[in-house]
Formats: C-alpha cells, sequence, structure tokens
C-alpha cells in the first residue's frame, strides 16, 4: 500500500515539478506501519507527531515518527535527487526540511522542500 501512495506522489511531481510536495496523513501513516511493522493508528501517528512538534517525544514516538518521515526521504530523493545516477549507493539522501501543517480536523500534512 505504501509503495503505491508514495509512486503516485512521486509520478505526480515528476509530471508537474515544483519547489515543494505535500505527503498526506494517509501516506505517512502507511509508511510508518510498513517501516515498524506495527499496526499503527492514526492517533498513534498524530500523537508522535505533536509530541516531536514539542519537544518531548516518548519512547514509542521515536519509531512512529522515524516510520513515518520515511515517506519525506523517499519522495525527497526521488523527487529532488536523481536516484538513477546513485544506484550503486545504499546511502544516497537528499537533504531536505519538513514543516509540519495541522489540518482544521487535527490531521497533518508534511510539506517537504529541498534543503
Amino acid at each position: 500500500m505504501f509503495a503505491e501512495l508514495i509512486d503516485k506522489i512521486i509520478d505526480e511531481y515528476k509530471t508537474d515539478p515544483r519547489n515543494k510536495i505535500f505527503i498526506n496523513e494517509d501516506v505517512l501513516l502507511a509508511s510508518a506501519k510498513e517501516e515498524t511493522g506495527v499496526d499503527i493508528s492514526v492517533d498513534q501517528l498524530r500523537s508522535a507527531i505533536k509530541n516531536f512538534l514539542s519537544g518531548e517525544m516518548e519512547e514509542d514516538d521515536y519509531s512512529i515518527y522515524d516510520g513515518a518521515i520515511y515517506a519525506c526521504a523517499v519522495a525527497s530523493n526521488n523527487c529532488f535527487g536523481n536516484p538513477e545516477e546513485h544506484e550503486d549507493d545504499d546511502d544516497y539522501s537528499v537533504d531536505y526540511e519538513i514543516d509540519w501543517i495541522e489540518n482544521d480536523d487535527s490531521s497533518f500534512c508534511a510539506e517537504i522542500r529541498p534543503a
């Protein structure tokens, strides 16, 4: 599920390149679930992001947050970088910045820009 969601974002970007990408909560949640191997709830994801923003992360928050921002790294590498040129480099990564947007319904969206 995550691969399909992130591929859609990457394809949309390549069709219409711009200076930032938005990763919605569905993609962040799918990424966190895939990376942790745990069935994470949307409330757990929101809590981890809120705790990150406040600087008060708890032990369980780290893996959830890291799993969620994996989507940001994949999108950044494929949209702002050139992964084809670095196929043999397992450490290839594009520097990026995340701004968290909290919507009126308490959902989160990651706004990603190259650093």
